[in-house]
């Protein structure tokens, strides 16, 4: 008998232990197929060498791992207040007696069953309002971070051809300098200046096909892709001068849509309910009453804060975007007249009025003044972006 007992014990064991393998397998598969379906968006991103700037934000907002944990904390507040909700309803059920008494807690009829009974909920619900707008901002702030990577990867794509171009400029007055020395019209430090200007040329074009690759991993790190994929761009980099929205609009649009602002006014709903409650269960000048009524106050403060730094954000970036476009399009006017100084200087240097120094300079200012407009171009762009960012665009 005892034997048999035995052997029963062997035998449940063993299924169980089998049933637990078949389980744990079963997991296993699930969190590979879980894992192969967040890394194939990565995969898909290695294999594609050309993006545009659409395809960029598009790529990063399904790989950027900064991203994938606020998802996560955005489910976490959606657990947390299903959670609260449950508390909710038991305790109310425990105050309308519909629990029995043994299980009634020494709480429950207080200010703290009270506070878990209506405020919780409402807390947690605030917090998971929260969560999602600042899921929404992470997803905006990655868009403009992408947008701000592929302008700088662009710009220095620009400044590599103006490197390019600065060499040719230079080998060319050297050859001519070259030219006129060995025919005595021109002296021996002239020609020094011209092969100097080469060298400074030649290191300008190494330094700019650093700053590239630098801007490529940059873009491809937030993309989710390997540091060194290769990446090309097909969106354009240009100046396109249009409208910017009236100020009072873009500051009443931040107003409703950023969530720092709406965190704030959640949060003073929050110490309202709170508030009215502890008035239900302590007289005014109890220490519980003055302690909800001052986190009231501080929340009320709280919003005319957080409403004036977003009031001032837009405003400011309103101003950096008119200054931009200023600073644009000066750079344009004197991109093009360095242009022209080049050129008239070029036809002196030929015509004997000019000197080789002349033109070297007349080179340098051209070539100063295209990574200017370059520049100006990028800081455009950027502060076009990041106004309509801080408007809110994206958050509807």
């Amino acid at each position: 008998m005892k034997s048999r007992k035995i052997i029963s014990f062997l035998a449940a064991t063993l299924c169980f232990l089998m049933l637990a393998g078949f389980v744990k397998a079963a997991d296993s598969t699930a969190v590979t197929d879980e894992a192969a379906s967040s890394t194939s968006g990565s995969a898909d991103a290695e294999a594609k060498t050309s993006f545009s700037l659409e395809e960029s934000i598009n790529t990063a907002l399904l790989n950027n791992v900064s991203l994938k944990i606020s998802r996560q904390d955005y489910e976490n507040a959606k657990v947390e207040l299903e959670e609260a909700q449950f508390e909710s309803k038991r305790m109310a059920e425990i105050r309308e007696g519909e629990i029995l008494k043994p299980y009634y807690e020494s709480t429950s009829f207080s200010f703290e069953g009270a506070q878990v009974k209506d405020l919780a909920p409402r807390l947690k619900q605030a917090n998971e309002l929260i969560a999602k707008k600042e899921l929404a901002l992470d997803e905006q702030n990655l868009r403009i971070e992408v947008e701000e990577a592929y302008f700088a990867m662009l710009k220095a794509q620009d400044n590599l051809k103006n490197a390019e171009v600065q060499l040719q400029r230079a080998n060319e007055q050297l050859k001519n300098a070259r030219v006129s020395y060995s025919q005595g019209m021109i002296t021996k430090d002239s020609l020094l200046s011209a092969e100097s200007a080469v060298s400074s040329a030649e290191a300008g074009k190494v330094s700019a096909q650093k700053n590239l690759e630098l801007a490529k991993m940059n873009l491809n790190k937030l993309m989710g892709r390997s540091l060194t994929a290769p990446l090309e761009l097909t969106t354009s980099f240009a100046y396109t001068p249009s409208d910017i929205p009236d100020v009072e609009e873009m500051v009443k649009s931040a107003l409703e849509l950023r969530p720092e602002v709406i965190s704030v006014r959640e949060t003073k709903e929050v110490a309202e309910l709170n508030c009215k409650l502890a008035l239900k269960y302590y007289a005014e000048n109890t220490f519980t009453y003055r302690k909800a009524k001052i986190e009231l106050e501080k929340a009320v403060l709280g919003v005319k804060e957080a409403e004036d730094q977003i009031s001032l954000a837009v405003r400011s970036a309103h101003y950096a975007v008119a200054e931009a476009a200023g600073k644009l399009k000066s750079a344009q006017k004197i991109k093009e007249a360095a242009e022209e100084a080049y050129r008239i200087t070029e036809l002196r240097y030929k015509s004997q009025v000019a000197t080789m120094a002349d033109v070297l300079s007349a080179m340098e200012n051209l070539g100063q003044a295209e990574l200017a407009y370059t520049s100006a171009v990028f800081d455009y762009n950027v502060a076009r972006a990041k106004l309509y960012n801080w408007a809110g665009k994206g958050l509807e």
